[in-house]
């Protein structure tokens, strides 16, 4: 099943490049020789001191983060997988966002310097807690990853407030919009991906402020689980450290999708 996954995004980015003038052999081998590529755990982040906050989405809890947080800590950096709870719905984002608020002054001193993965809906959630409850001043980096800023159809598939709050055009996501310029202030980076049937339109992920990152991954989950995408949110979370890249392959046991 692993397997079968790496190919399939290597295969959707093969097609993009395909499409682009500077194709030839080489570049196609090339590719797919690093996108096959598993991060590789060194020690270039030892003494790194802000902790990276990660942020779960609709339905899950901190276990998601597993394969993630096992690569993370090898490569020497703290991290902190926050389950909130109930996460099916049942409650508005507001709440989940102060349980996060709880847990950041609950762990941290008040001028420890953060950074936030928020995945999915978990993006919303820090994303409130950063705009609205007084993050921004303690947030370096935030990495909103498959998170739907602009709603997504697929909540009109239930009536919890949750999802009335992520349908496009909701009051909540317009409101929490009117002010997304202050994410302008800090290192902010979306992520996603154009193939992401949980998130539709995919488009919904960008954002007008910050870098626009866009991977061809087959899957919503594989964001935060396949290589390639804990691959690359450690390089987002690296801060100029040095680049991952490595054919090995650490053993994070069952949590890869």
């Amino acid at each position: 099943m692993r397997v079968m996954f790496m190919m399939r995004d290597c295969l959707g980015a093969l097609y993009q490049r395909i499409q682009r003038s500077d194709w030839t052999c080489a570049a196609a081998w090339r590719m797919a020789r690093d996108l096959l590529r598993w991060p590789r755990e060194s020690g270039a982040w030892q003494g790194h001191q802000r902790p990276a906050v990660l942020v779960h989405g609709y339905g899950d809890d901190a276990r998601i983060f597993q394969p993630l947080v096992r690569y993370l800590s090898g490569v020497g950096r703290t991290t902190h997988a926050v389950t909130l709870a109930p996460s099916d719905g049942r409650v508005p984002l507001e709440t989940l966002a102060q349980q996060l608020q709880r847990y950041v002054d609950s762990n941290f001193a008040v001028d420890q310097q953060l950074d936030f993965v928020g995945f999915s809906m978990g993006g919303i959630v820090a994303r409130y807690y950063i705009q609205r409850l007084g993050g921004l001043a303690r947030t370096g980096r935030f990495l909103s990853v498959g998170t739907p800023h602009h709603g997504t159809w697929t909540a009109f598939a239930s009536r919890h407030p949750i999802a009335i709050q992520l349908r496009p055009h909701s009051r909540f996501l317009q409101d929490l919009s009117a002010d997304v310029g202050g994410l302008a202030r800090i290192r902010f980076t979306s992520m996603w991906t154009p193939l992401d049937s949980m998130i539709v339109p995919s488009s919904s992920s960008r954002m007008p402020v910050g870098e626009d990152l866009r991977l061809f991954i087959l899957h919503h989950r594989a964001l935060v689980t396949g290589p390639r995408g804990i691959r690359t949110i450690a390089e987002h979370l690296m801060d100029g450290y040095e680049h991952v890249s490595s054919p090995s392959q650490p053993n994070w046991g069952t949590g890869l999708s």
